[in-house]
């Protein structure tokens, strides 16, 4: 069955940068959060209610057959998760029982880069091409701002569930670097953990 990864942290901290480079050195399928939210914020904007329904739909579809589908070595998904939303925890506690029920291994990967930097990376030709909706970068610095104000995007080292955790400063290293780090963390962690 299928492995998954999860890279989270808040957001510009690298986590497609180290999730597409992680995918060249794994094989495993790149699947950042944009693919399912930028459909449904074409529709109905970003936020509400009818677009996370939409939202958690295509996820749920997309991700039940990936993790039944053995022709697939694993998934890493890129992710903001808000650990003081229990909406986000309940997202990745049953995405993760989606794979490891089925016998994957559940991996989740904790990326920290200060504020400061996280502006700054606001509008590399990467993250644009990636996340069209960001293209405004204005927007997206004040964003930024204002999510580092009324989120927890990191753990202080403790993973609200039980799987294994790297955390990794995408500050002291590039993103292959990482994705190298990960990799190995990856061979070193127990089998169904």
């Amino acid at each position: 069955m299928p492995n998954l990864v999860v890279i989270f942290g808040p957001p510009a901290a690298g986590k497609a940068a180290v999730g597409h480079e992680l995918a060249a050195l794994t094989g495993y399928r790149f699947f950042h959060n944009h693919l399912t939210a930028d459909p449904a914020a074409a529709l109905f904007g970003w936020g509400g209610e009818r677009f996370a329904r939409t939202v958690d739909a295509i996820r749920d579809v997309l991700f039940r057959e990936a993790a039944s589908d053995s022709s697939i070595s694993g998934v890493i998904f890129t992710f903001v998760w808000g650990i003081n939303l229990p909406d986000d925890t309940a997202l990745m506690k049953k995405l993760s029982a989606l794979f490891a029920d089925g016998g994957g291994q559940v991996f989740f990967v904790e990326l920290l880069a200060s504020l400061e930097t996280r502006i700054a990376r606001e509008g590399t030709e990467f993250r644009i091409g990636l996340k069209p909706a960001q293209r405004d970068v204005e927007a997206a610095r004040a964003r930024q701002v204002e999510f580092d104000g009324k989120y927890v995007f990191n753990t202080d080292g403790w993973l609200p569930l039980d799987y294994p955790h790297l955390v990794i400063d995408t500050e002291a290293l590039s993103p292959v670097d990482a994705a190298q780090k990960i990799k190995v963390a990856l061979t070193a962690a127990p089998s169904g953990a």
